[in-house]
């Protein structure tokens, strides 16, 4: 349902981004954009790699919680070893709940990183309609991953991982 509101709001921010100064199609801001792309391309437009959008965020929420949980767990057996032995069971301090979020959200973000790079080629591609400069079209998220593969193997798909994983880190740890 959160999808309803984001995916448009993440189209427009994604796409004033990689515009360029020499593109003949500007965008002047926020609702200009939002004006530009639903009268040029539609709804469909502006919920651009909405499938893509869950295909990333399912995985990612999943991935993360399995690896938090994973992460305390370690923890609270190093602890344990540390500690004198005894049958309690060790209370984890803060900055290692901490510490296991922040790492959960970038093994779990650098993972879902070729899903994450799909939607975002998907919603900045503009339809053929807007006058957008896009040569590439993709037909889906599939089509986008198979095209990042063949451009440059791993590489191509794990393309700005380290960009989405210097944003994780932070979001899921507060």
């Amino acid at each position: 349902l959160a999808c309803l509101i984001y995916v448009p709001v993440d189209v427009i921010k994604e796409r004033i981004q990689v515009q360029h100064s020499t593109d003949s199609f500007q965008y002047k801001g926020g609702w200009d954009a939002l004006v530009k792309i639903s009268k040029t391309e539609g709804l469909r437009g502006i919920y651009k790699g909405y499938g893509a959008t869950l295909a990333s965020f399912g995985p990612f929420s999943a991935l993360y919680f399995v690896f938090y949980e994973k992460f305390k767990l370690w923890s609270r057996i190093y602890l344990q070893q540390r500690s004198a032995p005894s049958d309690e069971q060790v209370v984890l301090p803060f900055p290692w709940i901490v510490l296991s979020s922040a790492s959960a959200g970038a093994v779990a973000s650098f993972v879902t990183s070729p899903l994450d790079m799909a939607k975002l080629r998907l919603q900045i591609q503009r339809g053929a309609q807007s006058g957008g400069e896009n040569a590439t079209s993709y037909r889906g998220v599939v089509d986008a991953l198979t095209a990042a593969w063949q451009g440059g193997g791993y590489r191509g798909l794990f393309r700005g991982a380290g960009a989405r994983v210097l944003h994780f880190v932070p979001a899921t740890t507060v």
